[in-house]
């Protein structure tokens, strides 16, 4: 599950994407406004994106929305959901600490997860979490994007057993 520290190293285009925007946005050293995301302008991430509300006190991530492409391959749509009500302590990425990190650094961060399918193989996938305001200056949202490349399975065939039964699959 490794943090990678430049967008130089992230294969995902669509990542890359995103990032792109997020520093042309990133003026003067301000985080970009939520408000400033034309999502016409990113159809094509549409599917791979997720919206999520931070809570800070105490540090809790809701998601405001859930792409397709994300719904499908985890076989729920999670959308109004919080992160540590889906984790429940069954998933060994530090997705809630990742968050965490960019919201204190006010940066945003890319990773690589690779995940056990159950059919004994793995899985890679490449992320993105870029912080933004909503006017104020404070981070109040995370524009995210998770890019699973041409991997086609769902998390019925990916998903360790608990997590799943932790979130009513």
């Amino acid at each position: 599950m490794p943090i990678l520290a430049d967008i130089s190293l992230v294969a995902s285009d669509k990542v890359r994407g995103l990032a792109a925007w997020w520093v042309t946005h990133s003026t003067s050293g301000a985080l970009p406004d939520r408000r400033d995301f034309d999502p016409g302008q990113f159809a094509r991430l549409l599917p791979n994106m997720l919206i999520a509300d931070v809570e800070p006190d105490p540090f809790r991530i809701r998601y405001r929305l859930v792409g397709t492409k994300v719904a499908d391959v985890m076989n729920i749509d999670f959308t109004g959901r919080y992160l540590d009500e889906l984790l429940d302590g069954a998933s060994d990425t530090p997705w809630l600490d990742y968050y965490a990190s960019a919201y204190a650094s006010r940066t945003p961060i890319y990773g690589s997860v690779t995940e056990p399918t159950m059919a004994g193989g793995t899985f890679t996938f490449e992320f993105g979490m870029f912080p933004v305001t909503l006017g104020d200056g404070s981070v109040r949202q995370f524009l995210s994007i998770e890019d699973y490349f041409e991997f086609q399975l769902t998390s019925a065939e990916l998903m360790p057993w608990s997590l799943r039964t932790s979130i009513g699959i």
